[in-house]
């Protein structure tokens, strides 16, 4: 007997520290943790306290933590991905309530998952916080430590010079048109237009609207963003050459 308890309890910690390299992979690129005030398991803001104890619990992991309601650094405001977003679901049965906490990205993605915390009280608000609680054993094995990753600059592919195009007010400009290398854009709606995202994922420009459809104005830089023949493309002026950039963007 002794003997299985001591492989359980082996396994037991080879699991939790698989566990805690794991969530360092995943959560350490991430410098803030959003709680909401209510998870989709609950009918109302925090029920049980959950809520609370979530925020609570993660700090002791070292994260940095904000309710919804609260306001967040101008760093995450400028860049949303810098944020996790928490929600605690809920697969309970007749005699355990089993509860996880998942962590999304900027673009809704869930990045990580905790293991099952269970709880056998009949007590609701017991069962609750006992099986919170028991979910935080995922971090047994690790501690939050935020580590900023490098933007990877675009690099500019078949590079060819287009023909000089004629302007009714303005005398002729050489257009170079460039493909960016990045593979995918992804467009993240605030208030005056929209942020697009890459896959690390970072902010890579903000754009805003204009009252003409699919031409938006980039924040920040003397350029604008639009649609043309299904393709999406910027432009700006360097050295007095017009250059054309072409996007992939997916809104």
């Amino acid at each position: 007997m002794k003997f299985k308890y001591k492989i359980t309890s082996i396994l037991f910690l080879l699991l939790n520290l698989s566990f805690g390299l794991y969530a360092q992979s995943e959560l350490n690129d991430y410098k803030y943790v959003v709680v909401p005030e209510q998870f989709s398991c609950q009918k109302k803001p925090n029920n049980y306290r959950l809520n609370g104890l979530t925020k609570f619990l993660l700090e002791k992991q070292n994260f940095t933590v904000f309710l919804d309601s609260e306001q967040l650094p101008t760093d995450a405001v400028n860049n949303g991905c810098l944020v996790l977003y928490t929600d605690v679901t809920e697969d309970s049965s007749m005699f355990k309530t089993k509860l996880k906490i998942n962590f999304k990205n900027c673009k809704n993605q869930v990045v990580f998952t905790s293991q099952e915390g269970v709880s056998r009280d009949k007590e609701y608000k017991v069962a609750y916080n006992v099986a919170l609680r028991n979910t935080i054993k995922t971090f047994e094995t690790f501690k939050h430590n935020y580590s900023a990753t490098t933007e990877t600059q675009p690099v500019i592919l078949n590079k060819t010079v287009k023909e000089t195009v004629p302007d009714i007010q303005e005398a002729e400009a050489t257009i170079i048109e460039t493909k960016a290398k990045d593979s995918m854009l992804y467009a993240q709606k605030i208030s005056e237009g929209f942020q697009l995202v890459n896959s690390q994922p970072k902010v890579v420009y903000k754009i805003k609207n204009t009252n003409l459809e699919n031409v938006f104005i980039v924040e920040g830089k003397e350029a604008i963003i639009y649609k043309k023949d299904n393709s999406w493309y910027i432009e700006y002026y360097d050295k007095g050459i017009l250059q054309k950039q072409m996007l992939d963007i997916k809104f």
